[in-house]
């Protein structure tokens, strides 16, 4: 048999190619406190490619092996939505001290521009350190828990301190509304008069629209989901506001109290603190 045709085969080494890797769009990670032994970490990433990786860690030891398992699946996901998102959430202002040692819960986002990837910080569920004030927070975190699933193995999710966290998470947009208007108004303004920091249809239409839409989503929470009842501000004067968050009473959760205190110093800052007649700091969820 005669061949009338030879087609060529050449073999690349695949050693030398540089396979491109996906983007991470959304991750959780669950960690414990590093240990001499048996410290351990779950997390989920949620790439632009459609792919969910799940990975779970246990450390025998800092020195030795390590017990892993991977999970890949595919979900299609509507990724320009999720990056829009996203993009909302990096324009948020992240306060305050990284934590360190302790169980940490963190959602991270991650935005992509002329070739450089940024991670973004979205929350700690376990309460305390870094915040982000970015009304975007709250979906993304949800989006994520929906599609990664459970990863938690500390059993802090029921007991008040976690819920009480979602009360304080309730004040940040708050509080970045203050500081916008303070900033805007060299002040607080007057309480009553137009474009007042105070929270009223007259007065400055951001802090306004904030605590409405804060209203509205308390109102919308099931009451077998709900952790805070309300969240109110008064403006004392030009350089003195209150904001002040009640739990609800369901959840393990009291009515207990989160009481901010904002001074405008006229230099153009605003310093925060917690008020010590918050009553949940006497049932120590705070």
């Amino acid at each position: 048999m005669k061949l009338s045709h030879v087609w060529p085969l050449f073999l690349l080494p695949l050693s030398g190619i540089a396979l491109a890797t996906p983007d991470p769009l959304l991750r959780v990670v669950v960690a414990s406190p590093a240990m001499p032994t048996n410290s351990n970490s779950n997390s989920c990433t949620i790439d632009g490619n459609g792919k969910v990786i799940v990975q779970h860690t246990v450390n025998i030891s800092t020195s030795g092996p390590s017990l892993t398992s991977r999970e890949v699946r595919a979900a299609k996901l509507s990724v320009a939505e999720i990056k829009a998102v996203i993009a909302t959430a990096a324009q948020g202002t992240i306060t305050g001290k990284a934590t360190t040692g302790g169980y940490t819960h963190q959602y991270f986002a991650y935005q992509t521009q002329n070739s450089h990837t940024q991670k973004i910080f979205l929350l700690d569920k376990v309460g305390g350190g870094l915040i982000n004030d970015s009304l975007a927070v709250t979906p993304l975190t949800k989006f994520m828990d929906s599609v990664c699933g459970d990863l938690s193995f500390v059993p802090y999710q029921d007991t008040a301190k976690a819920k009480f966290s979602e009360v304080v998470f309730d004040t940040y947009g708050v509080k970045a509304a203050a500081e916008v208007c303070g900033q805007a108004n060299n002040g607080f303004g007057t309480p009553g008069s137009a474009g007042a920091c105070d929270g009223t249809p007259t007065g400055d239409y951001y802090m306004h629209i904030t605590l409405d839409q804060i209203a509205q989503k308390i109102a919308a929470t099931p009451p077998a989901d709900a952790t805070t009842a309300s969240v109110t501000v008064v403006q004392l004067d030009n350089n003195h506001m209150t904001i002040t968050a009640t739990a609800a009473t369901t959840n393990g959760l009291n009515g207990e109290t989160y009481i901010l205190n904002g001074t405008y110093y006229n230099s153009g800052f605003l310093i925060w603190s917690v008020d010590p007649v918050s009553t949940c700091k006497g049932v120590g969820i705070c």
